[in-house]
């Protein structure tokens, strides 16, 4: 049977609920599919990026397979890094593109020699289907990851039609094992029919290393080489899509330019709302004080020169960004919503306001620009995340649990009660979750 949970312990053995550890293992080959990967930006490109570069490092023998991007190699290798990109062209869409990339990345790791251990798929969606079908194929143990839930979450997409909920239940009975990032993915799993031993929970995790705390000096530093304003800085990293909420932002960034007039905010990221966000600005009288760069290949240096990081979501599954920011000692403002739930403590590691709600995430952004207790609880959310979320540890556990796949175990092992720290029942509030 599958255990629910596995954890790292730390100084990175990994261990099972029984405590086991496991010091050294054989090499691993991992096929890691994800239609969503570095050039595009998002939390599930950055995930899947961030990942394979800790298994690599650890030893494993990591093979990506994503679509096709102009610009970059069908093929490149760094170390133990394979990224291979196959499918239509750049720019395709559509269903024959999503056949495409399926049927590619099927044929693609099927002819891997010597063949790979486990198949490693983000998403339920094309990845999920290249992965069952190399299982089909070769007998490969197929891992299942999604990254969203609610209406345009993994579950929510495929049950919206009669195809999509016979896609899901060959996938609910064909795969190995789910991971399930968060409380509201575990919960529309168990109601899609996976049972509970299948299921993994296993958050995203977060590079310590290079998102840290920045000293005062560091920042201005930071600044300085970045271009950015001297003032109170606030920053958003993440699409511009309707589910992240940054219309609500702009709705609220005028009550906070009102008490603070040097307040400046930094929206770091590209998507279909550019166009709407910018007349909004303008149309409330402060695109002065916002500024849209575009999307930053790394926002590390942007999140540690910055005086408060915001999440304004609709909904969220387990979001990077957040993470990301708390990581970074940052005092952190989100929407209660989905994981950000479960990421972020009101009152003790950042500030958590209520959805659909501009006056409330002005005062929150106000506090955090302000107030003193708003860096004690930053620096307090960078001792949880380093705790619980960071990569290493992360990496560690999905190193176990391809390791037993690989040897036909249960993914988990033991089946015993986890020793994992895990939300309070009250912080795992349901809600929807994007494509963060």
């Amino acid at each position: 049977m599958l255990r629910a949970e596995l954890c790292a312990a730390p100084g990175g053995a990994v261990t099972d609920a029984t405590g086991a550890g496991s010091s050294a293992r054989p090499i691993v080959r991992v096929a890691m599919l994800t239609a969503l990967y570095p050039p595009s930006v998002g939390g599930i490109q950055s995930h899947t990026f961030s990942l394979s570069r800790a298994l690599a490092a650890k030893g494993a023998e990591v093979h990506v397979v994503t679509r096709r991007a102009a610009g970059h190699p069908l093929h490149a290798v760094e170390g133990r890094l394979h990224v291979h990109r196959v499918g239509a062209p750049p720019g395709s869409s559509g269903p024959l593109a999503t056949l495409a990339y399926v049927a590619g990345a099927a044929r693609l790791v099927a002819s891997l020699t010597p063949r790979v251990d486990v198949v490693h798929a983000h998403q339920l969606l094309s990845p999920s289907s290249a992965a069952l079908l190399v299982k089909a194929l070769a007998g490969t143990p197929v891992l299942l990851n999604p990254h969203a839930c609610g209406t345009i979450g993994d579950v929510g997409v495929l049950s919206s039609t009669a195809l999509g909920r016979l896609r899901l239940r060959a996938t609910v009975a064909r795969a190995d094992a789910f991971v399930a990032i968060s409380g509201p993915i575990h919960a529309e799993l168990r109601g899609a029919g996976v049972p509970e031993e299948r299921i993994l929970t296993i958050p995203n995790g977060v590079e310590l290393d290079r998102f840290r705390p920045a000293d005062p000096d560091e920042r201005g530093a930071l600044r300085r080489a970045l271009g950015l304003p001297p003032g109170p800085l606030v920053v958003y990293t993440g699409r511009l899509a309707p589910e992240k909420g940054v219309d609500l932002l702009l709705a609220a960034w005028p009550a906070v330019v009102a008490r603070l007039p040097a307040a400046r905010l930094w929206l770091l990221g590209e998507g279909t709302e550019r166009a709407r966000l910018e007349e909004a600005a303008r149309r409330t009288g402060v695109a002065d004080s916002v500024a849209l760069p575009g999307a930053a290949p790394d926002v590390a240096p942007f999140v540690r020169a910055a005086d408060a990081a915001v999440l304004p979501s609709r909904t969220e599954g387990m979001p990077v960004a957040l993470l990301e920011a708390m990581a970074c000692g940052v005092p952190a403002v989100a929407t209660a919503v989905g994981g950000s739930v479960e990421v972020l403590r009101d009152g003790v590691t950042g500030r958590l306001v209520p959805p659909e709600r501009p006056d409330a995430l002005a005062a929150g952004l106000l506090e955090a620009l302000r107030e003193p207790d708003a860096r004690e609880r930053a620096r307090a959310a960078r001792d949880e995340v380093a705790a619980r979320y960071g990569l290493d540890r992360v990496a560690d556990t999905f190193l176990e649990v391809y390791s037993r796949l690989r040897r036909n175990e249960p993914a988990a092992g033991g089946g015993a009660e986890s020793r994992c720290p895990t939300p309070s029942r009250s912080r795992r509030r349901a809600a929807g979750a994007s494509r963060t």
